[in-house]
């Protein structure tokens, strides 16, 4: 059933380290805290930690479950706490969901099992393994590049599922994303995750994934405004800015390392919050890329903490 709590910016939140690697919860909590403090609250944003924003394939149970405590005690109820719970593991997978259950937080992000492909029972049968053993509610994490694709036919049992409330959305073909939007829209709230925010938002999106909430919250929050305000050209020059400018930046960063959180670090600690570095393979970006960034974010007068 749709939830009306599910508006807005989604952050992909992203996990802190120490230089050694560890996770840094202490400044976890704080960046929860300066997200709230800079503006977002229930009604205009949710936080998504643990997901891949959040590095989550290089985490184990017991550091996410963690996070899963730090976040919601930070958000003091100010603001929805989404997990993800990916895993290759069925067992781990229900065990994040119990833990998450108990610890407070809003819902899960769940999609098929990785590495084997699964099929579309195998896919109905996990689903049904977490809402059997857990009343929390559940996230459709919907991709399309990681070989598995999701059609309607499955999606149509899925959303029967009494946890399931809403759809983290995306498509490689534009005619399914609008037909997923405006086939499920009414049922769950549908999160863009294909950065199509004018799009989606026409054919009846409750809000979209960003990281950029991460260092620059008003940002996503004023795009998120003018979607629900029907300024759809207010929307896309806000667009057509500094995200323009970022996605450029992005692209040159995934062609020196993987993940989200080389480039997602590497804005906070600009502005002057506690990243640290991402956990290995992954890896700083060049100090070439750094100045490019830094540059971006002073042209778009990007707060700055310190």
């Amino acid at each position: 059933m749709k939830n009306k709590k599910i508006v807005g910016a989604m952050v992909a939140v992203a996990t802190p380290f120490n230089d050694d690697f560890s996770v840094d919860y202490s400044s976890f909590e704080k960046n929860i805290k300066f997200m709230i403090r800079r503006g977002l609250s229930e009604g205009n944003a949710t936080l998504l930690i643990g997901g891949a924003g959040g590095e989550h394939p290089t985490l184990n149970v017991d550091e996410r479950i963690k996070l899963m405590e730090v976040a919601v005690n930070s958000a003091e109820n100010k603001i929805p706490v989404l997990t993800s719970i990916q895993h290759t593991d069925w067992r781990e997978i229900i065990k994040m969901a119990r833990s998450a259950e108990e610890l407070g937080i809003f819902g899960c992000q769940l999609g098929p099992t990785y590495y084997y492909m699964p099929t579309r029972n195998d896919v109905l049968d996990l689903f049904n393994r977490v809402s059997d053993r857990s009343n929390v509610n559940l996230m459709i994490y919907h991709t399309w590049w990681d070989g598995f694709v999701m059609d309607f036919e499955l999606l149509d049992k899925l959303i029967e599922i009494p946890n399931v409330n809403s759809i983290k959305w995306s498509h490689g073909a534009i005619d399914k994303f609008r037909e997923g939007l405006t086939r499920y829209s009414k049922d769950v709230s549908m999160i863009d995750n294909s950065g199509n925010h004018v799009l989606s938002h026409i054919y009846g999106a409750s809000g979209f994934i960003t990281h950029l909430s991460s260092f620059w919250p008003e940002y996503p929050n004023s795009i998120w405004e003018a979607l629900e305000s029907n300024n759809y050209e207010k929307a896309r020059d806000l667009l057509l800015g500094f995200k323009f400018e970022w996605i450029n930046w992005v692209r040159k960063v995934v062609q020196q390392t993987g993940g989200e959180g080389p480039f997602i670090k590497v804005a906070m600690e600009l502005v002057g919050l506690k990243a640290g570095p991402p956990r290995p393979p992954s890896r700083i970006p060049s100090q070439e890329l750094i100045n490019e960034l830094d540059k971006i974010l002073s042209k778009y007068k990007v707060p700055r903490e310190n």
